[in-house]
């Protein structure tokens, strides 16, 4: 009879195991981050994202303003986003990372994030974010590694970003360094409004 619980004890367990979300841990890059990244100048000043790679209804336009504040990463995300297929809403996205730990140049930079549509009727979603950057010249291009896992959902993305300072750059800037890892612009989704 005690085997009998064990085994039905060991079986809920492992279940319950299984059924678990998914977590920023599990959130793992396929491109190695930038070894020698300079965190005070990557998180200066604006980036757009002007390319998203596997972004369906993300590919939209946001720029990402970011600093570094009392030894915490803030990153700021305004543009349009598409709620639906016709209709795209102003949204912001507040993130910032913990203060008090040591940034890692080589990431991820993990942050916790507040998203709000805007429209008719104003939305907040909450999620946390993991953010690597791969390569990056700081003055034109940056690609990136994105991470995302919407809290109280069983709900993740994942995806490569190119960035640049410029909103309306081709790209064309990024293409030695795409290659270097083994990719192509035509591999991204330009987005829209940039």
């Amino acid at each position: 009879m005690k085997t009998i619980i064990t085994v039905i004890f060991f079986g809920i367990l492992t279940y319950a195991v299984a059924q678990r979300p998914a977590t920023l841990s599990q959130c793992q890059s396929d491109l190695p981050a930038k070894q020698d990244l300079s965190i005070l100048t990557f998180f200066k000043d604006s980036w757009f994202v002007t390319h998203i790679k596997d972004g369906g209804n993300e590919a939209t336009c946001r720029e990402y303003k970011s600093n570094i504040e009392n030894g915490a990463i803030k990153l700021n995300a305004v543009g349009e986003h598409k709620l639906n297929r016709d209709q795209n809403k102003h949204s912001t996205t507040n993130c910032s990372s913990s203060r008090g730990k040591t940034l890692n140049p080589e990431g991820p930079f993990v942050l916790q994030c507040r998203h709000t549509y805007y429209g008719d009727n104003e939305r907040t979603t909450f999620f946390g974010m993991s953010f690597s950057v791969i390569d990056t010249d700081y003055t034109d291009y940056a690609l990136v590694y994105r991470c995302t896992k919407y809290i109280n959902m069983n709900f993740k993305t994942n995806n490569l970003l190119l960035l640049q300072r410029v909103k309306t750059a081709d790209g064309s800037k990024a293409t030695e360094s795409l290659q270097k890892h083994t990719l192509s612009l035509q591999q991204f989704q330009k987005t829209t409004g940039c």
